[in-house]
């Protein structure tokens, strides 16, 4: 290899620029992942805090976040755009306000702030966060007092006491603790504590495995001083046990091998020096434990993400309350026996799905994982019998594609792709009608060339409208071949 100082200035150049290159691709990767959350809102004037509107951003990840050209905007459709060079700090706190001079006047210690926004917030209303795509990052939508801690001129805020739980639902937000609220600095009595790996080895063990849990755990706050897992065999007793600490925030226990058939289930107790607690569960919003079954001959293949309505358009629909904006993902069985789904998975780019127990699909037959069920029947009518239509009101599917995967009990995919509403991916799915089909389960549906959009409106549950078998596809290919060969041989 050369040396630098017998390289040739271009070649200096190209390995320079692929060096700059590199460290811009570090750089940008330490705050990709980082994540923001809306923490806190004033919407009405108080009488000794007269503030004018704000809310707050906190940024619940370890690494610095460039929120530059982010869009603030409310239920209105009204609109600010983030300056250059607004970024949060690890664990910091950002706050947009409303008005000239009356949240500086009130709180004139408070530096990290950005304003003054050209709008206000309303006793009922909805603050959203974008990103410079316009792809929305977080969106609270509250209301005064209905379910909501109250915060109407009575100079409170409405403070997230949990964010590391889903800030759209208002059992996580309360009443301000000081007068004034909290702008800029931790929430009284927040709590900071989160999961940010978790791991399970093997992941669907044999009866005679052991199976090793590693997580890392994260305070935002404070620092963790206790770490136990609980765990559980068939629906007894829970037994908990300390996990061993280890370097770089992780924590690990050892759960001994049982019986065929077993089903295992755990879950996370941590406490911190501030005297906080908390539990994690699976997916960390339903209370669904971490789970997974022993099974010495697991299903691992036969089963493909045959259709997708990621975007579905409302020239269909007769009744728009219940039919528009539905989704599906449709999972085809082409085991030639059935197979047990009970507790399987479906994930896409940032959410988990588990489905629900005593779930068998017949062979030849499918799944239909589905936002708005009655919406399915609706536009479909009835699924046919070799047929599961499965409830998942929180799917929501990226319109302009992501990775989506489908996976057993202990989390071993069977199939996984990325789906995109751009060529050379077919782009009729994406608002216009159809939904995107495969065109035969054999093929590799990784590829946007084995898939087109459905002919009618999509065919959930039902063999694809576009589907050719492979007999045909085999004519097809070869009839081609001959046109192309006939072709070279006239010109020639």
């Amino acid at each position: 290899m050369k040396n630098m100082k017998n390289m040739k200035k271009s070649e200096k150049f190209i390995l320079n620029f692929l060096y700059t290159l590199v460290m811009f691709l570090f750089l940008v990767s330490q705050t990709i992942n980082a994540a923001v959350v809306i923490n806190e809102i004033v919407y009405k004037d108080g009488v000794v805090y007269d503030s004018g509107d704000w809310f707050e951003l906190f940024n619940d990840k370890d690494e610095i976040k460039d929120i530059s050209g982010w869009i603030i905007e409310d239920d209105g459709g009204n609109q600010f755009t983030n300056p250059p060079s607004t970024t949060i700090q690890p664990y910091g706190f950002l706050v947009f306000y409303s008005g000239e001079n009356k949240f500086t006047n009130t709180y004139p210690t408070v530096n990290n702030i950005v304003g003054p926004l050209p709008f206000k917030f309303g006793s009922n209303d909805t603050v959203i966060v974008r990103n410079g795509d316009g792809e929305k990052k977080d969106e609270v939508e509250y209301n005064d007092g209905q379910n909501w801690p109250d915060a109407y001129g009575n100079d409170r805020s409405i403070e997230l006491v949990y964010p590391y739980n889903d800030n759209a639902l208002a059992a996580y937000w309360q009443q301000s603790v000081n007068l004034g609220g909290s702008p800029g600095v931790k929430n009284p009595g927040a709590n900071g504590i989160y999961v940010t790996e978790h791991d399970r080895t093997p992941d669907g063990p044999k009866s005679y495995e052991q199976v090793n849990i590693t997580i890392t755990a994260k305070d935002a706050f404070a620092n963790l001083t206790s770490v136990v897992i609980n765990v559980n065999y068939n629906g007894g007793a829970y037994s908990d046990a300390v996990m061993t600490a280890g370097a770089n925030d992780q924590y690990s226990y050892t759960i001994q091998p049982t019986n065929e058939g077993i089903i295992v289930r755990y879950y996370f107790d941590f406490a911190d020096d501030g005297g906080q607690t908390a539990q994690r569960w699976w997916a960390g919003s339903t209370n669904e434990p971490y789970l997974y079954t022993i099974n010495n001959n697991p299903v691992l293949s036969g089963m493909v993400i045959n259709e997708i309505m990621y975007n579905s358009s409302n020239i269909w629909v007769e009744n728009a309350a219940t039919t528009s904006n539905y989704e599906y993902v449709e999972i085809y069985n082409f085991n030639t026996q059935a197979v047990d789904v009970s507790y399987w998975q479906f994930h896409d780019e940032n959410n988990k799905y588990r489905l629900p127990d005593s779930l068998t699909v017949p062979a030849d037959g499918y799944i239909v994982l589905a936002d708005k069920t009655q919406a399915v029947i609706d536009v479909y009518g009835a699924i046919p019998a070799n047929a599961l239509l499965i409830s998942i009101p929180e799917l929501g599917l990226a319109n302009g594609g992501e990775i989506i995967s489908w996976q057993t009990v202990n989390g071993e995919k069977i199939n996984e792709l990325t789906y995109n509403d751009k060529a050379p991916w077919p782009t009729e799915p994406d608002g216009n009608g159809p939904s995107l089909e495969l065109i035969n389960w054999t093929f590799d549906n990784s590829l946007p060339e084995s898939w087109l959009s459905s002919t009618n409106f999509g065919t959930p549950g039902k063999e694809n409208s576009v589907f050719v078998p492979e007999p045909t596809l085999f004519l097809i290919l070869n009839f081609g071949f001959w046109i192309c060969v006939s072709t070279r041989r006239v010109s020639g």
